[in-house]
């Protein structure tokens, strides 16, 4: 072979080397897609979030998936009927997660409009712009006695509900002062009830059906829960704060599956 062949064949030699054998970038990491469980995204609601993430020559697992979002709040942990009713699950949500996990929450916010999910592994980025759209369970809030607000939860066209759990967030100015269950899941003989009036900034409630019985179809009301003045003097500036919020919705039908918000 020629001097000029050699130096020829080792310049390629250092190419290939160079630029991963000729192949490309084969130790990159490529995220292809953000996928939403439900697909439908309502307010209130609870999405499981996943990437689809192409990594050669590495282990998906165990690479670390930074999500954020622009709108709610996310959680590594799978949000359920136990979880909403823990003082806890505050402290473990936020609008940002890291996580080697594939599948990482998202509590969409209470109000609808528009929000972004972003996720980036490594080197690349996604982001999926999302509409956020009216939720089937509504909060409404009237005006009570000596000043008190009463919220109310109400279901619409549902279809088959046998178990609803929510939380009502409220603002420093304000302190619950009762919980009761509406009439659209059955009579109090019909249905179990738990409320809990202690946590800081949030009311849980669960409500349920009792026995082998089907679901309820249509609209009415799931609860009330009567909220307070804790102080006079900051109570009417955090009502212009929208001081009530509906989060965390969980439905099911009689056969325990979970009815899509």
């Amino acid at each position: 072979m020629r001097p000029g062949s050699v130096a020829a064949v080792a310049l390629a030699a250092v190419l290939l080397v160079s630029c991963g054998g000729g192949g490309g970038d084969g130790d990159g990491v490529t995220i292809t897609g953000i996928n939403l469980n439900p697909a439908a995204v309502t307010a209130g609601s609870i999405v499981a979030l996943t990437a689809s993430i192409s990594a050669p020559g590495q282990s998906v697992s165990s690479l670390v998936k930074n999500w954020s979002v622009t709108a709610g709040s996310l959680t590594v942990a799978a949000p359920d009927f136990s979880l909403l009713l823990r003082e806890t699950a505050r402290g473990t949500s936020a609008t940002s997660v890291s996580t080697t996990g594939a599948t990482v929450y998202w509590l969409a916010p209470a109000a609808g409009g528009p929000a972004t999910v972003t996720v980036a592994v490594e080197g690349d980025s996604e982001s999926l712009d999302v509409t956020v759209q009216t939720s089937p369970v509504t909060l409404s809030v009237t005006s009570g006695s000596g000043g008190a607000k009463i919220c109310t939860i109400a279901t619409n066209e549902v279809t088959d509900l046998y178990q609803a759990a929510f939380r009502v967030n409220f603002t420093s100015a304000w302190q619950p002062a009762s919980a009761e269950a509406g009439d659209f899941l059955g009579g109090a003989n019909d249905i179990l009830t738990l409320a809990m009036l202690d946590q800081n900034g949030f009311v849980p409630m669960a409500i349920t059906r009792k026995g082998d019985v089907a679901g309820i179809d249509g609209s009415g009301t799931l609860a009330t829960i009567e909220f307070t003045p804790a102080q006079a003097t900051s109570a009417t500036r955090e009502v212009a704060e929208v001081p009530f919020e509906l989060s965390m919705v969980i439905l099911r039908n009689s056969t325990d599956e979970p009815i899509e918000l």
